[in-house]
């Protein structure tokens, strides 16, 4: 007679935690051996997304700004104004390798702004008050991107990536001062960009990021428009690096 013992569920559960892959035997936290081993000092890497793995999420980021009868700068006086910014981004991506992902992420974004009254005041010699001024646009922009990541703790949960972006973005602007206008600009830009990040997987399946834009280089096409027809128009390219808090996002991810 043949008995045969069956594994515990502390077993089981103690192996499905350390592969999130259902379909293979990928174990996270393994170190990703370069191709070059000669060197004694270099760090080492963990991975933390297997091949074959599909990602699907979204990131946001929400703003509300306001001030009242604050000095901005030394130049702005008695300032009465608020500005709000909405920004939603669902993606999808597709693991190829160990560690580098390719995939496609859509982004919709709303901002409005309002100043009330303010009173710019340079040394004295000239000033100029403003007020009423209203302010709000609406972008839909796509992208393609390839995203690479760093495991950094041996059990596949915390780590860095980078992603390059090449997209296209479609914005509409109005600003008018006192009463609405039909006057308003478009602005098709064609942007290649890189933003690091962090991720961390508090669970197997799903992660939380957060990315900030970095670096970009970018066409634009601004035409504006009154009454249908179109009053003017220009084309510049621009190249920037900077760090601006507006650009953080937040976002969670599931893994498949």
């Amino acid at each position: 007679m043949t008995m045969a013992v069956l594994p515990s569920f502390a077993q089981k559960r103690e192996k499905e935690d350390d592969v999130r892959d259902s379909r293979g035997t990928v174990v996270l936290g393994e170190e990703v051996v370069p191709k070059d081993t000669t060197k004694q000092r270099r760090l080492k890497v963990y991975t933390i997304a297997p091949k074959g793995e599909w990602q699907c999420g979204i990131s946001m980021m929400y703003a509300d700004l306001s001030t009242s009868n604050a000095e901005y700068m030394l130049l702005g006086q008695n300032i009465d104004a608020s500005a709000s910014i909405l920004r939603l981004a669902p993606e999808a991506a597709y693991t190829f390798a160990r560690n580098h992902a390719i995939g496609a992420k859509f982004q919709y974004t709303t901002a409005r702004g309002v100043i009330d009254s303010a009173t710019a005041d340079l040394l004295g010699n000239f000033s100029m008050t403003v007020d009423n001024i209203h302010a709000k646009s609406i972008s839909m922009s796509g992208c393609i991107f390839e995203r690479s990541y760093v495991g950094l703790d041996r059990h596949g949960r915390v780590g860095l990536f980078w992603d390059y972006t090449l997209g296209y973005t479609r914005t509409k602007s109005v600003v008018y001062v006192g009463d609405p206008t039909d006057a308003y600009s478009l602005n098709k830009k064609i942007h290649l960009g890189f933003a690091p990040g962090l991720v961390y997987f508090p669970m197997n399946n799903l992660s939380v990021q957060f990315s900030i834009c970095l670096a970009d280089l970018s066409y634009t096409n601004v035409t504006s428009y009154s009454g249908g027809e179109v009053t003017g128009s220009r084309n510049a390219w621009k190249a920037q690096a900077s760090l601006n808090v507006l650009d953080l996002s937040f976002g969670l991810t599931i893994h498949l």
